[in-house]
């Protein structure tokens, strides 16, 4: 049966660690280095989006961004000034997609079901990606958490795609490399996909997801 299927963009259509092109380019740092900014980076954005949702006191993702970028510099000691800043930043605009991003959008647009994006990012963020990654083309939607002003795994941000796309919120799917929005989604009532890459254990808190695989086209196999 047709689902709406929401993909998560940053670690499971995208690749976050694709930055450290930019990082390497931008501070002329060795591998080792920009490594471990890489996961500082990482780490740091989605621990202040969990920090500002229970504090209540959201900023938009690429605020969000901003500040873990400037922890990461600060952990490892590295200098940069506000141009330098900016255009590391712009690296979340040029995310390389995963080989089978658009393959597996496209063969699930194709078996009748909606294709959208769910993610912490802000419209704008999301909607260049989109278009620079060469997404857009195959996505009905992109739903941003910023419609209510919190983030994943808040039950709000997947009730509110739920709501966006007309559908029931168990007649929907979230489709993610993050074990912790899997388990997000699962606990607000949606079906889940977890896409494993790294063959990680699952998260002890939260429900397990629906289906876990290895990849996105192993995702598209198992609804299409």
């Amino acid at each position: 049966m047709p689902e709406t299927v929401c993909f998560d963009m940053y670690g499971t259509l995208c690749d976050t660690s694709s930055v450290t092109g930019t990082l390497a380019d931008e501070l002329g740092a060795p591998d080792a280095l920009v490594s471990e900014l890489d996961a500082t980076w990482r780490a740091k954005q989605l621990q202040y989006s969990y920090q500002a949702a229970l504090m209540e006191e959201y900023q938009p993702f690429w605020d969000v961004t901003a500040d873990a970028l400037a922890y990461a510099l600060n952990q490892w000691g590295v200098e940069a000034d506000d141009a330098t800043r900016e255009r590391i930043l712009a690296a979340y605009e040029h995310l390389d997609p995963y080989p089978d991003a658009v393959e597996t959008l496209t063969r699930l647009s194709e078996a009748g079901h909606t294709v959208t994006v769910l993610s912490n990012g802000n419209p704008e963020m999301l909607e260049t990606l989109a278009d620079n990654a060469g997404l857009a083309p195959h996505l009905d939607d992109v739903i941003s958490a910023d419609e209510v002003s919190t983030f994943k795994p808040n039950p709000a941000v997947y009730e509110n795609a739920a709501a966006r796309t007309d559908s029931p919120i168990d007649g929907c799917r979230l489709v993610s490399g993050n074990a912790w929005d899997v388990a997000g989604a699962g606990s607000a009532g949606m079906h889940t996909a977890w896409v494993n890459r790294a063959n990680d254990p699952f998260e002890e808190i939260g429900v397990d997801p629906s289906i876990e695989v290895r990849s996105l086209t192993a995702v598209a196999e198992a609804l299409a």
